[in-house]
């Protein structure tokens, strides 16, 4: 999108050296157009200068992934989420290096990336709440709402609130792995995977999977030494104590194959 020609000094000699910058901006509201562009234009020609070559920066508003880059067509690719265009220049220079050539240079790589991961935690109120949209709890089978209802009353004393729903249906080749439930903390949603909407799932088996995802909100995610602890001592012990625990978990690995398995719909 721009291009600019910097001025290198080397002994009193001036060399002309062309560094492409090109920018891609998300547009979000905690920053002006203007701010947002020269943040991006910063942490791009900074990198640019640091490693020694171009640069593509695209600027997002991801959840889960805040760095990422690639090398592609001989210059750098690289994604950060919007949080990084106020990133002081020791951030900037950490993402350089955990960027830059790994040869020889592990140790700094590992010191970068620490960096980061520990601007993103002092940076954490600027990801966005995620998107849920519209929750439907009635399935073809099991009633989500009616689960949620009866587990909040007798688990925990009513004290859960959230909504509950079926994750979309999504068709494709068979799964290696299945995350049966998940639990958004700042949307205070729960979803739940459609596999388990069919009649070879028995309801004690759901239940104990929106069982797990209710005892999210009662004992949150938490960080020990700076590291984020989402199954911690307590969250276990309180699983273990329900009542269909083991039985639920026996059922799981007998019929792995069926829950890898799209359902039919």
């Amino acid at each position: 999108m721009t291009a600019a020609r910097a001025a290198d000094h080397d002994g009193g000699n001036v060399s002309a050296r062309q560094v492409q910058r090109q920018l891609q901006l998300f547009d979000g509201r905690h920053l002006g157009r203007e701010e947002r562009v020269e943040g991006a234009r910063r942490i791009a020609d900074q990198m640019a200068g640091a490693l020694g070559e171009p640069v593509k920066l695209t600027v997002h508003d991801n959840r889960s992934t805040m760095v990422s880059f690639r090398r592609l067509g001989g210059g750098l690719h690289l994604r950060v989420h919007h949080m990084f265009l106020e990133a002081p220049g020791e951030v900037v220079r950490a993402l350089a290096a955990f960027a830059g050539s790994a040869r020889g240079a592990a140790s700094r790589r590992r010191e970068a990336s620490r960096r980061i991961d520990r601007f993103v935690r002092d940076q954490r109120e600027r990801i966005g709440a995620p998107r849920v949209g519209r929750l439907q709890p009635r399935g073809r089978v099991h009633d989500l709402a009616a689960l949620f209802d009866r587990l909040n009353a007798s688990e925990f004393g009513g004290a859960v609130q959230a909504r509950i729903g079926w994750a979309a249906v999504r068709p494709g080749r068979r799964r290696r792995t299945v995350k049966t439930g998940v639990y958004l903390h700042e949307a205070r949603a729960i979803r739940i995977h459609p596999t388990l909407d069919r009649p070879e799932v028995p309801e004690f088996y759901v239940a104990a999977v929106v069982f797990h995802e209710m005892l999210h909100q009662v004992v949150p995610v938490h960080e020990r030494n700076g590291r984020r602890v989402v199954h911690g001592a307590e969250f276990k012990r309180r699983e273990r104590a329900y009542a269909d625990h083991l039985r639920s978990r026996d059922w799981e690995k007998a019929h792995l194959a069926l829950l890898l398995s799209s359902p039919d719909r």
